[in-house]
């Protein structure tokens, strides 16, 4: 019986359990090649496969790559970038060759193609199968004549002869070819000092105080010329199959997002570095906000440094016509997916690859098998280290893939010709053309007017204002002294947005000669905030202190120049009676130093001013705490001869203030004007706690239904909950809860309360806070569906610009705000309560993205059903 037992184990068990665990490895290792990663890195589309091509010691701190039409991969290994001290690696950079020698998938053969190189950051091959590299002031050509994978000559093709310093990440960093001829560098803002390009003809363009650029010259280097403008740094930009020229941009400071475009011949991005390292200033855009600007195609995260052509990739189907990008600072790579929008295209990223901390892909390459090679600097740490990585990404077997194109294929241009077309369109084919909703499609408009300048004088007197508009900016461009005289008829035109055109073409152009005749925008029409700030802006521009800096070029750094408005200018236009007051109302916004002209701000609550100037004051003065302060506003408020408009603010402002006798406000509870007692019961929420003001809440507490303003401050202010509010994920019941009448000026007094701590965070026409995005045209951008979402759902939808960081220090602290950067030493935040600050990494314990938004959950909680309608019509510019 025992040796029958046994042989059946040995016949029958024993295959069984190897059967099983053959079963159960198998489910284990479904993804072997994402266990053999390295660990954070992670593979998030199932069809993809990535593996370790090359590694150090045999790669370091690798940077470009290319790949030649034999599939060799030249990969650019840095030695150069910020070498730290007693650095053990070669004196320059190195163009190495790794190839498959017996082709087995494997690169087991290295060359060295070229040595001493200086700050290399980039390659590419020319469609004639010349490697070019970009260093950080330098284009060169490299020959290998004999095909031996070693270069036997090179030849220098553009090259920045000023500054005599650049930073490695802010000077030449990208190229790209066209078939027809000319090769595309990106030029990042240099620090925004004075800047020279030379070609091997001796051609030369240059700037002070522009931004980066995209330039362009022929392959051998000659007819330089600047293609496009307004970067911050072009890291990267590749064609796509249509011809379009796509660029990877990184952010100024307080900006973002980073962002992918779409640069065509003359395009502009909005940045310009003579006006700082943030972004932000009246004279700069970053998503097309300013005329003659071009938006974003698709928003990007932080530090998008490579791009690759999917179609050159044996990549899934569903990857047709889309682009890869490197993201470096995040550690992961995206895909980019396109849609038409006009003329151009839009789209959104979606990350395919996440990796850790060791994880910081920089360049793309693919092979004539449609294999994708990218390097990878491994750690956060600009300074080379001695470490990298060569990473090989292919798609799995039985994967349906894209149609591929061909490398060195020339892109067509069928989805460019719309625009190409309009270069030589008729006179009456450019005017409606200008009038259009697609950005694209106006400034290939306006371009075309260009070649027709004696009929600029007639369009700049065209009855719409794109026409008058397309006429400034032409104008503007062309650099055509003769052409200034317009700008006088600009100056006085009825459109806002002409006139604030008109004061950048002064300032910028610093066309002193128009120095007395500038304020005739604040006269000739209606005067927003953001026009009263482009004018001070155009003031400052014209100081001969400035002009004399600008033009003498003895600082060569642009954004250091100085610029100030006269001594008292902004006091004096709030002094001037004989000044419309609603352009002192705009100037009471940039008084600084409040404290200084507190007697003179307290001496225009008086009742011989205008109500408009009275009101402005009341507003200004929440930014100004005092307990004289507090009693003049007391007194304003209790004032019934006063207007109620400025009773209410009154009020409003003093939950900002240091008021000793507030208990004078709980007889207002009483008034018979329904803001007034509103307002004075959303200040007495704050003393809940004292037993006078829960007594004189509960007294005037009636059970009306629905309980108008009033009553439901009183509800709130004893912790009851508004009757008949639908759970929060009712979105639908919630808009038609919010439908009904408004207040917009109850619903500005929301918006700055400290109830709902809006503008603690965002600004309203030049007043609150910045850690949020400016919320003064909300109302354009979102309709109202989208703004109440937004309020019940602050996490739901969050633009990249405004994605919170964390930091966590080691003593247990932390620190919530927006991430401006992080350097070797240290990580800079602009947070709510401290503005900018600096923390040193040996202090951190951990840092990252926040999930949530920095907005909190919960505002609808803190506001009564009337105060969210308010707060909505105030948002939308209802009145």
């Amino acid at each position: 019986m025992k040796f029958l037992f046994t042989s059946c184990l040995r016949r029958y068990l024993i295959p069984f359990l190897l059967i099983l665990c053959c079963f159960f490895y198998a489910c284990k290792n479904d993804n072997p090649i994402q266990e053999q990663l390295p660990a954070g890195v992670k593979v998030l589309d199932p069809r993809l496969d990535l593996s370790v091509a090359v590694e150090d010691p045999d790669i370091v701190t690798p940077v470009g790559i290319a790949i030649d039409k034999r599939d060799r991969v030249f990969v650019l290994e840095s030695h150069t970038h910020l070498q730290p001290k007693d650095y053990a690696g070669p004196d320059g950079d190195l163009i190495k060759v790794f190839e498959d020698s017996n082709g087995d998938g494997n690169l087991d053969k290295t060359t060295i193609f070229a040595e001493g190189i200086l700050e290399g950051l980039n390659l590419a091959f020319s469609p004639e199968g010349h490697l070019y590299l970009v260093t950080s002031r330098e284009v060169w050509v490299f020959y290998d004549s004999d095909g031996d994978g070693v270069s036997e000559e090179r030849q220098k093709l553009l090259e920045l002869t000023k500054p005599d310093y650049v930073y490695p990440h802010a000077a030449l960093l990208s190229i790209a070819f066209s078939p027809d001829g000319w090769m595309y560098i990106g030029r990042g803002n240099t620090g925004s000092d004075l800047w020279i390009m030379e070609g091997t003809d001796g051609n030369q363009v240059s700037g002070f105080g522009d931004g980066g650029n995209i330039i362009r010259a022929k392959w051998n280097g000659s007819e330089v010329e600047i293609f496009s403008t307004g970067y911050w740094n072009p890291f990267d930009l590749k064609f796509d199959d249509y011809g379009r020229l796509l660029v990877a941009d990184n952010d100024p400071d307080s900006r973002g997002p980073n962002r992918l475009v779409h640069a065509v011949q003359g395009s502009d991005f909005g940045y310009q570095s003579l006006f700082g390292g943030s972004g932000i200033h009246p004279y700069l855009a970053w998503d097309g906000e300013l005329p003659g600007t071009l938006p974003i195609a698709v928003p990007l995260g932080e530090a998008p440094s490579g791009l690759l052509n999917a179609n050159f990739a044996a990549l899934p189907a569903d990857y047709q016509d889309q682009m890869l990008c490197t993201i470096w600072e995040e550690s992961n790579i995206v895909r980019v997916n396109f849609r038409e929008q006009g003329m151009s295209l839009t789209g959104e990223a979606e990350v395919i690859v996440q990796g850790g901390e060791e994880f910081r892909p920089v360049s793309f390459a693919s092979d004539s098998k449609g294999n994708i090679y990218f390097t990878d600097w491994v750690i956060r740490y600009y300074p080379n280290h001695g470490r990298g990585k060569i990473w090989k990404m292919t798609t799995k077997q039985d994967v349906p893939l894209l149609k591929r194109s061909e490398m060195y294929q020339a892109p067509v241009q069928d989805k460019m010709q719309p625009l190409l077309s309009l270069t030589t369109a008729t006179w009456e084919d450019i005017l409606k053309h200008l009038v259009s909703d697609d950005p694209f499609e106006v400034h290939a408009a306006q371009m075309a007017m260009g070649q027709h300048p004696a009929k600029i004088q007639m369009a700049a007197k065209d009855n719409h204002p794109s026409i008058r508009m397309a006429a400034l900016l032409t104008a503007m461009r062309s650099g055509d002294e003769s052409m200034e005289y317009l700008v006088r008829d600009f100056l006085r035109d009825k459109d806002a947005e002409v006139r604030k055109m008109a004061l950048i073409w002064v300032g910028s152009a610093q066309l002193t000669a128009y120095k007395n005749e500038i304020e005739t925008v604040l006269t000739a029409g209606p005067v927003n905030n953001d026009l009263f700030q482009t004018y001070l802006e155009t003031v400052k521009l014209l100081q001969p202190e400035f002009v004399n800096a600008y033009q003498s070029r003895e600082i060569t750094r642009s954004n250091t120049l100085p610029r100030s408005l006269p001594e008292g200018f902004v006091s004096e236009i709030v002094r001037d009676a004989s000044k419309p007051s609603g352009i002192r109302v705009f100037a009471f916004r940039y008084l600084e130093d409040l404290g200084a002209h507190q007697n003179f701000l307290l001496s225009f609550l008086e009742k011989n001013h205008e109500s408009e100037i009275r009101l402005e004051t009341v507003r200004t003065l929440q930014g100004l705490p005092d307990k004289a302060v507090a009693a003049k506003l007391l007194e304003m408020a209790l004032d019934t001869s006063n207007p109620e408009i400025i009773r209410s603010d009154a009020l409003a402002v003093l939950a900002a203030q240091p008021l000793d006798d507030w208990e004078r406000i709980i007889p207002l509870l009483d008034t018979s004007e329904e803001n007034i007692r509103t307002e004075a019961a959303r200040y007495l929420r704050s003393k809940i706690s004292r037993p006078e003001v829960r007594e004189a809440f509960e007294k005037r507490k009636d059970n009306a239904s629905p309980p108008n303003a009033f009553q439901q401050q009183l509800l709130l202010g004893l912790e009851q909950q508004m009757p008949g509010r639908p759970d929060k994920e009712e979105e639908a019941l919630w808009q038609e809860l919010l439908e009904g009448k408004a207040d917009s000026e109850r619903g500005r007094r929301v918006f700055f309360s400290n109830t709902s701590l809006c503008a603690t965070c965002h600004q309203m026409d030049g007043k609150g806070g910045d850690l949020g995005p400016d919320l003064s045209q909300v109302g354009r951008s979102k309709d109202r569906r989208g703004l109440i979402s937004s309020i019940l759902y602050p996490s739901a939808e969050m633009s990249p610009e405004w994605q919170g960081w964390y930091i966590l220090l080691k003593d247990g602290n932390r620190l919530d705000g927006r991430q401006i950067d992080v350097g070797n030493n240290d990580i800079k935040l602009y947070t709510q309560s401290k503005g900018f600050v600096s923390v040193d990494k040996k202090d951190i314990a951990d840092y990252g993205m926040i999930k949530a938004s920095l907005m909190p959950d919960g505002l609808e909680q803190r506001l009564s059903d009337q105060d969210l309608r308010d707060l909505l019509a105030y948002l939308q510019g209802n009145p």
